[in-house]
């Protein structure tokens, strides 16, 4: 699990990837909130420059996810909800 939260309306949020060990070895990233709805962002490699990005496969949510260096930044849509997410590896 890395974030479990009580988000309001456009709320953001910053995750460290890199102090929680996973940043190198990224899958996916799924979000859910007590209703059963869900979000699901897939991990985009980019070997060569060592970096990559989030692409959004499913989203039930209005998730907004943005990622740079190791650093996560999650941001709510345009409701107040409870989310919980986890990276799969």
């Amino acid at each position: 699990m890395v974030i479990a939260k009580e988000f309001v309306a456009y709320e953001s949020v910053v995750i460290d990837l890199k102090s929680s060990g996973v940043a190198s070895r990224l899958n996916s990233l799924i979000f859910k909130n007590q209703r059963g709805k869900s979000a699901q962002f897939l991990w985009q490699p980019d070997n060569i420059q060592k970096r990559g990005y989030f692409k959004e496969v499913i989203n039930d949510l209005g998730v907004k996810i943005a990622h740079y260096d190791g650093f996560l930044t999650v941001t709510n849509g345009g409701g107040q909800q409870y989310l919980e997410a986890e990276v799969k590896m």
